[in-house]
């Protein structure tokens, strides 16, 4: 994220779902308004709480600049009415990055043998695959998606560290985390005028129009 975000620019950026008490994700933008949907109680001192359902986004259309969904899309039973609504608040161009669990990853693998599936392990993850098409169909243009955190779940993370480079080298697609960055394509139609017609009225006899040949093309 602190690769990307700077690289984007606008008046409004917004981040649904993540953590929101320990630091704040959006610092590496150079957007100045920040705005946390669905905070917790404690956030950022620079950013603007917003409670809503995040089918029900209270932003006017194409009005936002970037918007950062974090692992929100695995808990919910409605990922194509969020990214919809998504789409309409931004901008024609905009920016939205999606995070999401790989099920196509060593935590995938865990995910199916654990028995009590809480916290995390309890969500809908999507397949990149899957995501995509949900993008494609609600108007975005997704780039190539990239994967990271190659580790299995275990607590000590540190002594597998060298899976992080074995990773990206023999399977780059398959790290615990997936990451889309997609824009907002739009067609602007022009209107036209009406076309308006020259041709001479057709005489009418009698008050009866004026009979014509059939022709078959």
């Amino acid at each position: 994220l602190n690769a990307i975000l700077p690289d984007m620019f606008g008046y409004y950026i917004i981040q649904i779902g993540g953590p929101t008490d320990k630091k704040d994700i959006l610092a590496g933008s150079r957007i100045n308004n920040h705005i946390i949907v669905n905070p917790d109680d404690s956030f950022p001192s620079n950013s603007l709480p917003v409670e809503c359902k995040l089918d029900e986004l209270p932003f006017l259309p194409e009005s936002i600049d970037v918007i950062l969904l974090l692992h929100a899309l695995e808990f919910t039973k409605t990922p194509a009415a969020i990214i919809k609504e998504i789409y309409d608040s931004l901008i024609p161009g905009g920016y939205l990055i999606v995070l999401s669990f790989n099920p196509y990853s060593l935590w995938g693998i865990y995910k199916l043998f654990k028995q009590k599936k809480k916290n995390i392990w309890r969500g809908n993850w999507l397949r990149p695959s899957k995501l995509r098409r949900l993008l494609i169909d609600a108007g975005f243009n997704p780039g190539d998606y990239q994967t990271f955190y190659f580790r299995p779940p275990i607590t000590d993370t540190k002594k597998m560290l060298f899976m992080e480079g074995l990773g990206q080298v023999f399977w780059q697609y398959c790290g615990a985390s997936y990451m889309f960055v997609a824009q907002k394509t739009s067609v602007v139609l022009t209107p036209l005028n009406p076309v308006k017609s020259f041709a001479k009225p057709e005489k009418v006899l009698n008050g009866l129009p004026k009979p014509t040949t059939r022709i078959t093309q």
